[in-house]
């Protein structure tokens, strides 16, 4: 029996508007996205890793760890860009079975959650899997509770119910579901069966703005470089 053809794409963007440039700073002397990389690569759990990205710095960083590079459309480059879009492109130009969106700017990703990942999404044909954590924290939406009650004794967080939350630092999905989804309905990210595995709290680490960089640099090389001024791979 065929294995199917899952890629791994890693996504990276140099027109970041909370933190410019993230995929460029370096922890431990290494590139977020150079980090990326290497953990996708050395789960050994994809066929093909990818890197889309649009400027030549990513191109370089790709070639130097032995993986592709494409060069999105320039006109996906911006902040207003839908995700729907950049894996909609992707995969009208990679021929693959499954596509695994894999963040870089998550660097402290598993190797085994990364295996547990991929193994879900082929061995359960979801057509959509997402990443998330399982908060047992009192939660609020829209100053409205949600696992708790105003109206009675404050609850042991081990007795909530867990809040799930959304963790970007892995989505896949099965692309001819994506394909068929986004031509009928104009979009495609949550597609036929959809699923969701928890993923260790350090995979779920993901930098969206400066402090969280700082912390995760300060996980690896320790807190008293929290403070300590950002570097950026050059060429």
């Amino acid at each position: 029996m065929e294995i199917p053809n899952i890629i791994c794409m890693i996504p990276a963007r140099i027109g970041s508007q909370r933190f410019k440039q993230k995929n460029l700073a370096l922890i431990d002397k290494k590139s977020v996205l150079d980090w990326g990389i290497q953990a996708a690569k050395n789960s050994k759990a994809f066929k093909r890793i990818v890197v889309n990205g649009d400027h030549e710095l990513f191109k370089q960083i790709a070639f130097k760890n032995g993986v592709d590079f494409f060069l999105r459309d320039a006109k996906l480059g911006s902040s207003d860009t839908k995700s729907d879009e950049v894996i909609l492109n992707f995969i009208n130009k990679f021929k693959c079975d499954y596509i695994v969106w894999f963040n870089a700017i998550a660097p402290l990703q598993q190797i085994e959650d990364i295996q547990n990942f991929a193994k879900e999404l082929l061995t359960n044909k979801f057509q959509s899997l997402f990443a998330v954590r399982n908060q047992h924290i009192q939660t609020l939406y829209e100053n409205q509770p949600l696992n708790f009650s105003y109206e009675k004794l404050f609850e042991r967080t081990q007795d909530l119910k867990p809040a799930t939350i959304f963790v970007p630092s892995m989505m896949g999905w099965n692309t001819n579901s994506f394909r068929d989804n986004y031509s009928k309905n104009g979009y495609g990210f949550f597609c036929g069966r959809t699923g969701y595995i928890e993923v260790s709290l350090l995979s779920s680490l993901v930098i969206k703005k400066e402090e969280d960089f700082r912390m995760i640099r300060s996980i690896v090389e320790g807190l008293k470089t929290y403070d300590d001024q950002i570097e950026y791979y050059t060429t």
